[in-house]
């Protein structure tokens, strides 16, 4: 049993650590975070806080602003689409449009001649999560549904943007250590 578990574990370390771009971590980082998202993330706050961390924006954030603007696009869309896939909401694709804008935003951040410090990445984290649930607000508005902005903003976004940042060290310390130092990766580039 023993052996099974280092040889699962190894193959796991050869998978994520892959020559190139880093795009297996990306994906092997991206599914992983989704399932947190959707399976432990909702137990944690909850009503007594009122928001929830949002571990898929410091996901997009990080892979953005290491990877550059398309990488965090994709991941950005793909992550929201399972995200509302796995989680079932009542339209399909807002968060997934919403992530996307978030990680092409983030992503230019990668384009800078100085790596982005932490502090800046976490900053970025509580702005997304903060973000992100007026976007869908702003969707719910155009669908007739009322929303109360007070409620939004001091009960969803702010204590969200406030537990994501709390909680992105989870995430973004091991896609820092991952996916290695910031470039920008696009796809059929030529060298120079």
């Amino acid at each position: 049993m023993r052996a099974s578990v280092s040889a699962v574990l190894a193959v796991l370390g050869d998978l994520i650590r892959g020559r190139g771009s880093g795009m297996r971590a990306v994906v092997v980082l991206s599914l992983v975070v989704v399932l947190l998202q959707v399976t432990l993330v909702p137990r944690v706050g909850g009503d007594s806080f009122g928001g929830t961390p949002d571990l898929v924006a410091a996901l997009v954030v990080s892979v953005a602003m290491l990877r550059g603007t398309l990488v965090g696009a994709v991941t950005g869309f793909s992550a929201g689409l399972l995200v509302e896939l796995l989680a079932p909401t009542d339209t399909l694709g807002v968060l997934a449009l919403l992530y996307l804008g978030a990680g092409a935003w983030c992503g230019r951040l990668a384009e800078s001649p100085e790596p982005p410090g932490l502090a800046v990445m976490l900053a970025l984290v509580a702005a997304t999560a903060a973000l992100v649930p007026v976007g869908v607000a702003v969707l719910e508005l155009l669908r007739g549904q009322e929303i109360p902005i007070g409620y939004l903003l001091g009960r969803v976004a702010l204590p969200q943007a406030v537990f994501s940042a709390i909680f992105a060290p989870l995430v973004v310390i091991p896609a820092r250590r991952l996916l290695g130092p910031p470039r920008v990766v696009e796809p059929l580039m030529v060298p120079r």
